[in-house]
Parts: C-alpha cells; sequence; structure tokens
C-alpha cells in the first residue's frame, strides 16, 4: 500500500501544496500541548510537525479472528512557511495492545463539525513498541513498498504469537516491514523482553558471520522478540529490497542474532541446507501471480519442517507451520492452497480476516521531541483513549495455514510428493481425495 505524499485529511487543514483558504482545524483529543490550542485558534503554524495517522485492527464483529491489538502507522509532515507540507523523515509503526473496558471513562459528547456531519470517534489501546524510519525502495517492483497484508499478518502473529517459535523463514520479505512487525509484535503479545544492548547491521554478503562489535558505549535496548525464537531468516530475490531490509532491521533495533538475511529464488532447486529445517515460514502477498505460484509451493514444501505422528501419544506433531495473508480476491491464494494440498499433499485452512483502516485527524506537535509526551496523554489524560477519525474503510483477507501430511519424513519428498513423481494429475481423482488435507475455518 502507497500511502499520497498529501491526504485530504491534510488538505483538510488548510495545509499542501494545493492549499489557499482558511484552514479548518479538526479537534481532537489526543493532545493537549500548546499546539493543538494554537491549531484550534487558527494560529500560525510554521515550523510544526503533522502527523498522518492510521489505525489497524482487525474487525470486532465481522473477522472471523479477534484480537485486541492494533497497529498505528504515522506519516510526518514539517510544516513550511508557505504552509506547504514537508515529508518529514520515513514512515514509522506504532504496535498499541487493548483499549482499557474496566474504567468509567466516557465517550466523548457528540458534536457537529463544520461540515453538518456528526463527529466520529474510537478508542485505542495503550503504545507498546514504536517503530521508526521504517524505509521503502522507490523502485516500481513486488515487495518494493509496504502493503496492507503486512499488517494482518503482525495482527495475526500477535493473537497467535506461538507460531513464531524455534526457526523461521520469510518468504518474498521485500522491505522487511512484515516480518519485522510480525516478530516483534509477537514477542509483545508473548510477554518477551530482550535486555541486552543491540548491535550495528551487516552488509548482505557478511551478514552471516559473527555479529559486529557496537561502537554505542550507552547501548540501545533491543525490540522484544519472542523468547523461543532461535532466528528468522528473511528472504528475497531482490539484493536492494535485502538493502532496505538490513536499514529496517536496524532501524527496528532488532536483536542482531535473531535475524538473517538472504537472497532466496524460488525458480532454483531449494538447497539441502534448507530441507526440512523450518519451524516457521510466513509471507505476505506472495501468490500475487499465478506463475509464482509453483515455485513458491515447491519452496515452501521442501524448507518447513515434517510433522510425523507421534504413536505414543496418539497424535500428530506439528512441528512446522506455514502462513500466507494475502487479500481475500486474489484468485492465486486459492491456487497456492490447492497445489499444497494436492501437490504436496500438505494439511491446509484457510481462515477469513477483515482488517479496518480507521484514518483518524491529523495529529500537530510542536516537534517530535513531544511525541513520547503525546502517546502517554492521549491514553492517561482526560480523553481516556478516545480519538477522533475522519474515514474508516474495510478490506477482505484469507490467512492460509499449512502444515506436513504425517506421512512426510522430511527426506522422501521426491517420491511422497506428487507434484515431483509427476502423479499430481491423478492425485485427488475422487471427491474425498480433491479435498485431502484441506478444510475451511
Amino acid at each position: 500500500m502507497i500511502i499520497p505524499n498529501i491526504s485530504m485529511a491534510l488538505l483538510a487543514l488548510g495545509l499542501g501544496p494545493a492549499a489557499s483558504f482558511s484552514p479548518t482545524f479538526p479537534r481532537s483529543s489526543t493532545t493537549r500541548s500548546d499546539s493543538s490550542l494554537m491549531a484550534s485558534s487558527g494560529g500560525d503554524l510554521t515550523g510544526k510537525v503533522v502527523a498522518q495517522r492510521y489505525i489497524y485492527r482487525f474487525s470486532p464483529t465481522k473477522s472471523s479472528i479477534k484480537t485486541p491489538y492494533t497497529i498505528e502507522e504515522r506519516q510526518y509532515y514539517k510544516v513550511a512557511e508557505d504552509r506547504s507540507l514537508d515529508p518529514f523523515g520515513d514512515r514509522c509503526f506504532i504496535l498499541r495492545g487493548g483499549e482499557k473496558t474496566d474504567d468509567e471513562v466516557e465517550p466523548p459528547e457528540e458534536s457537529i463539525k463544520k461540515n453538518g456531519m456528526p463527529r466520529a470517534y474510537t478508542r485505542i489501546g495503550p503504545a507498546l513498541q514504536s517503530i521508526k524510519d521504517m524505509k521503502e525502495n522507490e523502485d516500481d517492483e513486488l515487495g518494493a513498498t509496504v502493503w496492507e497484508s503486512s499488517y494482518v499478518m503482525a495482527l495475526y502473529c500477535m493473537e497467535n504469537p506461538d507460531i513464531i517459535t524455534g526457526r523461521g523463514l520469510e518468504v518474498g520479505c521485500g522491505v522487511g516491514v512484515g516480518g519485522i512487525l510480525a516478530t516483534v509484535g509477537a514477542g509483545l503479545a508473548s510477554g518477551s523482553t530482550e535486555e541486552k544492548d543491540s548491535q550495528k547491521y551487516q552488509s548482505i554478503e557478511d551478514i552471516a558471520s559473527a555479529p559486529v562489535e557496537s561502537d554505542d558505549t550507552e547501548g540501545t535496548l533491543m525490540a522484544p522478540v519472542p523468547a523461543n525464537l532461535s532466528k528468522i531468516c528473511m528472504t528475497d530475490s531482490h539484493e536492494n529490497l535485502l538493502n532496505k531490509c538490513l536499514d529496517n532491521l536496524g532501524a527496528a533495533k532488532f536483536p542482531i542474532n535473531k535475524a538473517e538475511v538472504l537472497a532466496l529464488d524460488w525458480n532454483r532447486r531449494v538447497p539441502n541446507e534448507m530441507k526440512d529445517k523450518f519451524d516457521f515460514i510466513i509471507g505476505c502477498d506472495c501468490a500475487y501471480y499465478f506463475p509464482l505460484v509453483n515455485p513458491l509451493a515447491r519452496t515452501v514444501a521442501y524448507s518447513l519442517k515434517s510433522s510425523p505422528y507421534d504413536r505414543k501419544k496418539n497424535e500428530q506433531m506439528i512441528r512446522g507451520q506455514f502462513l500466507h495473508i494475502g487479500p481475500a480476491h486474489r484468485e492465486s491464494i486459492d491456487e497456492l492452497k490447492r497445489k499444497l494440498a494436492r501437490g504436496y499433499r500438505m494439511n491446509t485452512r484457510m481462515k477469513d480476516i477483515v482488517l479496518e483502516r480507521i484514518d483518524l485527524v491529523p495529529l500537530i506537535l510542536d516537534s517530535l521531541d513531544d511525541e513520547e509526551t503525546q502517546l502517554k496523554e492521549e491514553i492517561e489524560g482526560d480523553s481516556g483513549g478516545f480519538v477522533e477519525y475522519q474515514n474508516m474503510d474495510a478490506s477482505k483477507y484469507t490467512a492460509l495455514i499449512s502444515s506436513h501430511n504425517e506421512e512426510y519424513d522430511g527426506f522422501n519428498g521426491d517420491y511422497f510428493f506428487p507434484a515431483e513423481t509427476g502423479s499430481e494429475g491423478s492425485y485427488g481423482g475422487s471427491g474425498q481425495e480433491v479435498d485431502y488435507g484441506t478444510e475451511t475455518a
């Protein structure tokens, strides 16, 4: 998803290249700083910082998966003397906890905006972790920008943090934001914390070598990741995107011993050192084109750990899971599900998710130094977490979750997978076999 440089919300403030009218400042309960008071009285905003804000959450009424967590996305702008807006820094993300439900704070009283429409409010939870300065790539290619599927994957992993366990692989990581949000979010949700100092990231060529020493004498607290995460290997076939991924790992203060960045081409044979090695595999909108489905399915099937049957416990041991998130309208995701089930005999299920994007009123600050105060007062102040919003959109997504058939042992893939033996066309010939290993939730 690409956010325009100037949104309609900001133009409504009388700011931006096209602004030539007196600004109408929204009433905001998010901060009581001097800047908001100046805004409400039409004061001079030159030099102020304006934050464009979006809240992403699973629909509490329409989504099959519920979670109290939300993600806020921010883009900052500086107000110039001519009242135009200059982008200020890269995109920032705030992982938020659930809203308070056991207090006596009442929603703001109903009021009417100048356009005659009633004001609308939503309630947000406390800021758990801020991830700043996430970079994108200016190239027009897959993975160069952050899509909403990344937020869906992050929220899914926050609600199901046990997925991020052991050794992981992200396929098609692009600039890495999806994997970073999902892993840090799972760490927050699982209660994991890191007390060590972060270290500098190296280039792609030597990222796998021993960590370099940090010359930051004071050190910086690392982002929280699940305690039972061994390492996540973030992969893509484009080196320029992997360089951005490295930048974003560093900006997020991701523990260097918990991440690895490597080039991976699905169209090539899966290296032996990757076969049956990963406890979890995640990906966002990887099945974008139909031609990507077959090589992606093959890479997943060979890389994911087997899930054998435990005869002592009389149950299957799920040792590896694949999670793929994509828009519900993407027909290639259904093809990926079919390929995994019939071509690689994997157990698959799909869950429907409805993601809501809430466009909050712009926030005005004297400087970014006020950000931490604003984040705290927004929840603990008189507003109690209620913030005004201008618009709400909903989009449907699909979560595809897969694991191996119990008869796959991690070594017999060349003989066990119908896609490899050339028997995929005959596999699943009857109605019962067509649905083998598939489940829709």
